[in-house]
């Protein structure tokens, strides 16, 4: 037994199936923080595109929510938004010229490539603009 013990034939093959392992590891782990900076990116973009319709309306109406529905289907996903901004009138939505419009984008997602083993990540995403149309 102790004969078998001593023996080291084969450590050279376990070393390198080790060192496999931990190199799949890693690429899954780098690709999965890849996909969340690409997905912070995108969500950004998204941001800066929905205040960007918002302030040139001065409301936040049908025209923001088609732009919404052009970046989903671009992107890929469809992230949960939210728009705050002191309402001249709130009943259309409709923002005064000067006032601060806020947009709010969130979402989660799992790392992909860890079996079962999910991990939540949120992604919020805020941006502020100005209303640049005078309403009476």
């Amino acid at each position: 037994m102790i004969k078998i013990l001593k023996n080291k034939k084969a450590e050279g093959y376990i070393d390198v199936a080790v060192a496999v392992l931990v190199l799949v590891f890693l690429l899954i782990l780098i690709i999965s923080v890849w996909q969340m900076a690409t997905i912070k990116q995108d969500m950004t973009y998204m941001a800066n595109e929905l205040l960007e319709a918002a302030t040139i309306n001065g409301k936040v109406g049908s025209e923001v929510e088609a732009r919404y529905e052009e970046l989903c289907s671009e992107i890929g996903f469809r992230p949960n938004v939210s728009y705050s901004a002191d309402y001249f009138e709130s009943s259309t939505g409709k923002v005064q010229l000067g006032d601060t419009i806020t947009v709010v984008l969130s979402t989660e997602m799992t790392l992909p490539g860890f079996g079962s083993f999910e991990l939540p990540f949120d992604v919020e995403v805020k941006k502020s603009g100005l209303s640049r149309v005078y309403w009476k």
